[in-house]
Parts: C-alpha cells; sequence; structure tokens
C-alpha cells in the first residue's frame, strides 16, 4: 500500500512478536503515508479476540510521546470494551 508497508513474511513475524509482547499493535504510515495508528485486541468473556479499538492519527499530531499515550489510551479502551464482554483483566 505503502513504502512502509511490510511485505516479507519474516519481518511480520517479527513484528507480530512485538505486538504480542506489547499488547498493542503500532503502524507507521503502512496503509496511508501522512497516518500512523495503534491498536489493542478486545476480548469477549473466553478471552478470544473479537474485535480491535484503533486510534489513527496524522503524522502531523504523531510523536514517540504521543504514541505511548495513544497506546494507552487504546489498550485502556479495549480493556474497558473487553470487560463489557465479560472478559477479566488476566484472561488469556
Amino acid at each position: 500500500m505503502t513504502d512502509n508497508s511490510v511485505t516479507d513474511a519474516a519481518e511480520l513475524r517479527a513484528a507480530l512478536a512485538v505486538v504480542r509482547e506489547r499488547g498493542v499493535a503500532v503502524e507507521h504510515r503502512e496503509s496511508n503515508p501522512d497516518v500512523s495508528c495503534v491498536a489493542a485486541p478486545v476480548r469477549d468473556r473466553s478471552g478470544r479476540v473479537v474485535a480491535a479499538l484503533s486510534i489513527s492519527v496524522p503524522m502531523i499530531r504523531w510523536s514517540e510521546e504521543r504514541e505511548e499515550e495513544l497506546a494507552r489510551l487504546a489498550a485502556d479502551g479495549a480493556d474497558t470494551l473487553s470487560g463489557r464482554l465479560g472478559h477479566h483483566r488476566g484472561q488469556a
């Protein structure tokens, strides 16, 4: 989609490992050269991922500090929504 899009399988596996460790996904201008995004999983009562909550931001408003803030907001929002679906923190 853009020059920043992940197109290599090994690179994708490495990126997914970081997502699993961090608990949120971050993409930097992969689908739109002017936008970056953070996303967190939404889980149902069984712990299965059923959706994601994402926040997209124009690059003009993006920074490393802002990324951390947005990642926390996405994770907190996804946790709240997951709780409404019956998921309890600490569940797989």
